[in-house]
């Protein structure tokens, strides 16, 4: 089996860090790949030279330099080690520190977008609100026969009524997701207290998947 080489160092973004801080952040990368006891004063000193606000170029140019001195101080590891270490000391800072990469500030435009489809979605809720899932179902696929039958209109219906149970869906499966959980935290508190073995037995029959259920409803009375 081939050894996939490790990688090289790669060119740093020399203006965004000062002479001291590509040294400092070199630096940590070289100490971080050998002495594992040094982690904590490494991580430290990283996150004075970073800062506590960080530009988007800070820290990339820091990210490098860490990226370069790992891999000059490991020539003999393989593969993406590098990678991998910088993604462990990233956890490292976080974890200790709370330091973690910029995000990217959005545009006014695109948050104006982003405000805009908002809106839209809004107002095609707001034009379903009283409709269930199944009642939506039933309205797309008729609309899915008018267009079958060359309707553009009811093919634009059946697009928007697509959207509205994707929504929909997606809103009551974490309703639903968000009942189950406080549920099951319900019926494990019930058990930890219950001291009833029947009752226990029983509800461990009823939970058991194996378990087939028959319930009695108000026709079976009747007969």
């Amino acid at each position: 089996m081939s050894q996939v080489p490790q990688q090289q160092p790669v060119a740093s973004a020399i203006s965004a860090i000062s002479d001291t801080q590509q040294h400092t952040a070199r630096s940590c990368g070289s100490r971080w790949g050998k002495n594992k006891l040094e982690r904590l004063e490494v991580a430290r000193e990283y996150s004075r030279s970073l800062g506590e606000n960080p530009t988007i170029l800070q820290w990339e140019a820091h990210r490098i330099e860490f990226v370069n001195g790992y891999v000059e101080s490991n020539p003999d590891n393989m593969g993406n080690s590098a990678d991998v270490a910088w993604k462990e000391f990233a956890g490292y800072l976080y974890t200790l520190f709370s330091v973690q990469q910029p995000t990217v500030p959005r545009s006014e435009g695109a948050k104006k977008k982003r405000e805009e489809r908002a809106k839209k979605q809004e107002a095609i809720l707001a034009k379903y609100e009283d409709k269930s899932a199944a009642d939506l179902r039933g309205m797309r696929a008729a609309a899915l026969q008018k267009a079958a039958a060359g309707s553009e209109i009811a093919e634009k219906i059946a697009a928007e009524l697509k959207k509205v149970l994707r929504i929909k869906t997606a809103d009551e499966n974490a309703l639903i997701a968000e009942e189950r959980k406080e549920l099951r935290t319900q019926v494990r508190s019930a058990a930890g207290k219950c001291t009833d073995l029947d009752k226990l037995r029983a509800a461990l029959e009823i939970l058991d998947d194996d378990t087939d259920l028959e319930f009695i409803t108000d026709d079976d009375d009747q007969d």
